[in-house]
């Protein structure tokens, strides 16, 4: 399981790596090996990387690429023990064909057993009106952005809002309308967002974000420009909605309990509920910080 986990986790540069050093390693041990000894279940294994990390193309040119060059090291067609030249040209073209139809219907089904994880992963952490991260998948993955963050010795940004407004939306024009104001707050939201940033809907108008923030960029401008942005998102669907956002400014190296800084976050959100509304508190980690921003 370790394994299946980390292959998911490659980009398709480090994949490429891994598919291609694979079948160096596999090259060089079935020319060590001479023709008499067969290296199949190397290659196979190869393809079958492919087709998991790279999905159904990558594995097919992976599975030619490897029956090619494993056909050139040991004979077109060969079966071992046998004499190569007592084989007719048919034989040959039926085993080479043979090898790369089966190799290519194990790398299908491979690929197909593939997507259909990504799919229910995709389902159970996604929230599926907004397109966003749900609460759980929020929380498991805070951990990981901290951790670039400590090595990045970066600034971390937690980013907790709430649609003013929203209940009303819903009421007079419809569940419909109220959809709408959602999809374009979270597609705004995303739009902003780095592909190590945190973004998702933790239910009803609530939303959380999760950023870290290079060194020499007030984390404080940050959240300011976010805010603007996010409010004329809204401003454009014609509803009379506005955001308020409690944001935490937290030290990637002190980062500790989770909960505890998206309660920090909820906090400076309720302080702008509190007074007036459409606007942003800035926390920093420690209490009695709370403040607003210019």
């Amino acid at each position: 399981m370790r394994s299946f986990r980390w292959t998911m986790r490659l980009s398709r540069l480090q994949a490429w790596i891994v598919v291609c050093t694979a079948m160096v390693v596999t090259i060089f041990a079935d020319w060590a090996t001479g023709p008499m000894v067969s290296m199949t279940i190397g290659y196979l294994f190869v393809d079958i990387l492919a087709a998991w990390a790279l999905r159904e193309r990558a594995g097919i040119i992976v599975v030619l690429f490897s029956i090619g060059l494993g056909s050139t090291l040991n004979g077109f067609g060969a079966i071992p023990a046998a004499d190569l030249h007592a084989l007719s040209a048919s034989v040959v073209i039926w085993n080479t064909v043979t090898r790369v139809a089966g190799a290519v219907m194990i790398v299908l089904m491979v690929a197909t057993l593939r997507h259909t994880i990504d799919g229910e992963l995709w389902r159970a952490s996604t929230d599926y009106l907004t397109r966003s991260l749900n609460g759980g998948a929020f929380r498991s993955q805070l951990e990981r952005v901290a951790q670039i963050g400590r090595r990045r010795g970066s600034t971390l940004l937690l980013l907790y809002m709430d649609l003013d407004g929203f209940k009303a939306v819903n009421d007079r024009h419809g569940h419909a309308a109220g959809d709408l104001v959602l999809r374009r707050f979270a597609d705004e939201a995303r739009a902003r967002m780095r592909p190590d940033d945190l973004f998702a809907r933790l239910g009803g108008d609530e939303f959380c974000a999760f950023l870290a923030i290079e060194r020499g960029v007030p984390p404080e401008q940050v959240a300011e420009s976010l805010h603007a942005r996010l409010s004329e998102a809204l401003r454009s669907t014609g509803h009379a909605v506005t955001c308020s956002m409690g944001a935490v400014v937290i030290d990637a190296g002190a980062a500790g309990d989770t909960e505890r800084m998206i309660g920090l976050a909820d906090e400076a959100m309720l302080e702008v509920k509190r007074n007036g509304k459409n606007a942003i508190r800035i926390a920093f980690d420690e209490p009695g910080t709370v403040r607003r921003a210019a």
